[in-house]
């Protein structure tokens, strides 16, 4: 019998961004890894990362993902984890920028649908940001970009909507914002 696994992952250090994600046990930590990249906004191709039963670097590492080779955890099956609800899992992205995760199993089911697996079912409610350029003209207009040369340089996050990222940051490196 097929058993989804149902998780809330969360960034360590804003613990109010959030997403539920079901799994099949059947499916790997490397497809878990897929989806939380992808939730979260995580480039896909470039940077290891690695899931830890308990804390980060103190606890039992369950092996490491390499996007180009797979890596030590890619293949290990959800369902061979030996998890029960509640337990907890840590998982760092980047090791450079050390994204830190929290992986929080939340219940166990049978599989009693067919669906694409593994899948985002919920997330937090944004709590949007505006364009620091258009409120200063009085419009409030959601910012759905940081740029990041201009954040670095000023020291603080600078969030620009679209328009105002390509007319004036055109040349600069931007990225998505997290909601």
């Amino acid at each position: 019998m097929v058993r989804v696994y149902r998780f809330k992952v969360a960034l360590k250090h804003r613990k109010r961004l959030w997403r539920r994600i079901e799994i099949k046990g059947t499916q790997t930590l490397g497809d878990l890894d897929s989806i939380i990249r992808e939730a979260f906004k995580h480039d896909a191709w470039d940077h290891l990362s690695m899931f830890f039963r308990g804390r980060v670097w103190r606890s039992k590492d369950l092996g490491e993902i390499n996007p180009f080779e797979g890596g030590s955890g890619a293949k290990r099956r959800i369902d061979g984890l030996d998890l029960s609800k509640g337990d907890k899992m840590e998982y760092v992205y980047d090791f450079g920028d050390d994204i830190q995760h929290i992986v929080t199993l939340e219940r166990i089911v049978e599989l009693d649908e067919t669906g694409d697996y593994p899948r985002v079912v919920s997330q937090n409610k944004p709590r949007y940001m505006y364009c620091e350029v258009c409120e200063r003209l009085g419009k409030k207009v959601i910012a759905p970009w940081i740029c990041i040369d201009c954040s670095n340089e000023e020291g603080r996050d600078v969030l620009l909507c679209d328009d105002c990222v390509t007319k004036g940051h055109d040349d600069h490196y931007a990225e998505d914002m997290l909601y």
